[in-house]
């Protein structure tokens, strides 16, 4: 028969490794959604948005999109749609924005970005603004 303490020792040693694990998938999969073609896109753009770095300041920083949001963030292969947290000098928020393609291996076109402030909650920013064509979609 084998010690409750050796069991125990087992048990938080696998918890640790399950642990670590996770963690580390967690941050390949943000570094992989980071390293995407539409959300270089679309941060290239909020960047370049007067009105991005008029309310923000510059530099704007952009954070990492809550993988456990489904509704809010999500990629299907043909449309994506994240909301992201942003920061600048000036005021905090979060962009969110959608990107489509026509079939998988073509490249990504950005649709909406829109930029909610903290300072402004009631208010939301359109950055930039293409809905798909009808056979696009």
């Amino acid at each position: 028969m084998i010690p409750n303490r050796i069991l125990a020792r087992i048990a938080v040693g696998g918890g640790f490794i399950a642990l670590g694990s996770a963690s580390y998938f967690r941050s390949r999969i943000e570094t992989a959604i980071k390293r995407s073609e539409y959300f270089e896109l679309a941060v290239k753009q909020l960047k370049s948005s007067n009105a991005a770095t008029v309310f923000l300041g510059e530099p704007i920083i952009v954070g990492t999109p809550d993988l456990g949001d489904t509704k809010k963030n999500f990629c299907d292969g043909l449309l994506a749609k994240f909301t992201v947290p942003v920061r600048g000098p000036k005021d905090s928020g979060s962009f969110a924005f959608e990107a489509f393609r026509s079939a998988p291996g073509e490249h990504w076109t950005v649709g909406d970005i829109d930029l909610f402030l903290n300072k402004e909650p009631d208010r939301k920013l359109i950055i930039h603004s293409k809905a798909p064509e009808s056979d696009e979609f």
